[in-house]
This record gives C-alpha cells, sequence and structure tokens, in this order.
C-alpha cells in the first residue's frame, strides 16, 4: 500500500500526463481511494505535524504537538471536502455531470503537492520557501482537467482558474479557522 502510495504521488509530480490518464483507466473504487491513498496521506501529515510540532519546536510540549496535528488534519481533510463539493457544484457550468466520487478523486490527487509539503515542513520549518511549490499545483489541476475530467478544451483555462484556487485556498481558509478556535 505505501509503495503504491508513494509512486502515485511521484507519477503526478514527476510526469502528471502519463498519471492523470493511468487515474483515468484505473478501475479502484472509491473506497479503495479512501482508504488506501487519502487516509494515510493523511495519516502521514498528522504524524508529520506531531514530530514537528513535538521535536522540531524549541519551548514546546506534547500539548502543542498535539493541537499542531489537529490542526494540520483539519485543514488538508475539511480543505479537501470543501474543495471536491465545490468543484461538484460548479461542474455543470462547465459542461460536466455531477459526480461527488469522482471529483474527490480529482481533488485528492490533484492535491499531493499540497500534502506532501504539509509532511516535510513541519520537521523543515525553516525552509518556508517551499510553500511557494504550492504552484505546481496550478499545472496538476491543468493537466487532470483535461486528461481525467475530459473538460471541453474552450472552458479548460477558467476552470483550471477556478479549481486551482479551490484547491489550494480551502486548506488553508479550513487551517486558519482551527487555528482561531484551537490557540
Amino acid at each position: 500500500m505505501w509503495r503504491d502510495i508513494f509512486i502515485t504521488i511521484a507519477q503526478l509530480i514527476v510526469d502528471p500526463p502519463r498519471a492523470w490518464r493511468y487515474l483515468r483507466k484505473e478501475r479502484k473504487t472509491h473506497h479503495e481511494f479512501l482508504y488506501r491513498f487519502l487516509h494515510p496521506v493523511f495519516g502521514l501529515i498528522a504524524a508529520s505535524s506531531f514530530v514537528g510540532g513535538l521535536w522540531f519546536v524549541r519551548g514546546k510540549g506534547l500539548e502543542n504537538a498535539l493541537k499542531s496535528s489537529i490542526i494540520s488534519v483539519a485543514g488538508v481533510y475539511g480543505g479537501y471536502a470543501i474543495a471536491a463539493y465545490l468543484l461538484n457544484e460548479i461542474a455543470p457550468r462547465f459542461g460536466l455531470e455531477k459526480n461527488l466520487p469522482r471529483f474527490q478523486r480529482f481533488t485528492g490527487y490533484a492535491s499531493v503537492v499540497l500534502y506532501v509539503l504539509y509532511i516535510i515542513t513541519p520537521v523543515l520549518s525553516e525552509l518556508f520557501v517551499l510553500w511557494f511549490l504550492v504552484l505546481y499545483t496550478i499545472y496538476l489541476v491543468n493537466t487532470g482537467i483535461s486528461r481525467y475530467l475530459k473538460v471541453p478544451e474552450e472552458k479548460v483555462t477558467d476552470f483550471t482558474a477556478i479549481a486551482s484556487i479551490i484547491i489550494i485556498l480551502a486548506p488553508v481558509v479550513v487551517r486558519i479557522f482551527f487555528v482561531s478556535l484551537i490557540r
């Protein structure tokens, strides 16, 4: 399972067009996507946030590490759910039919750069500049829209802009909300 997760993430980052074509043909059920890809990735995010908050943040203890872990997981999971729902709702405007499981898979796969950053940055917090790599998500979304979702060509640019903004900003908004609640 972990090997498959790593290969999927690596393929989406290194060769998105081929990865999206493969994911379109893949016959995994929605349950398999959630429990053999998405939830383990969220588990890695939780573990990384906990370890980063416990060992790499000076003067902070177990309580702060747990808060950091909760905030990170709530941010990515809430952002994922909100982004998938919003993309599903706007789909008819771009010539697509509503299909929430399909948009959930698209959102989960298109967010891999964001997930990798959430795994890496808690232990490498000095390298804040890594967050600029989140802009690669725009390219992932663009290739996924044309190869995975099959958006009509004249609407690809508009859908790419809207989907990229939603996928990148939804976790940030949820994270800010939870930070204000917990701290």
